[in-house]
């Protein structure tokens, strides 16, 4: 999920019957994909900073 308002991002997986945060991260850093190998997207890509 991408939320502009806190600038953030959740990535989550699904074990069952339900939902897990596998990588979070708000204003700086970056999240992973645990469904694409690799990918990792930081959130200076993602959002404008003043």
């Amino acid at each position: 999920m991408v939320m502009p308002e806190p600038q953030a991002i959740e990535i989550l997986t699904c074990e069952g019957d339900k939902y897990k945060i596998h990588s979070f991260a708000a204003y700086e850093g970056v999240v992973t994909s645990k469904a694409i190998e690799g990918l990792q997207v930081n959130l200076k890509d993602i959002f404008q900073y003043s």
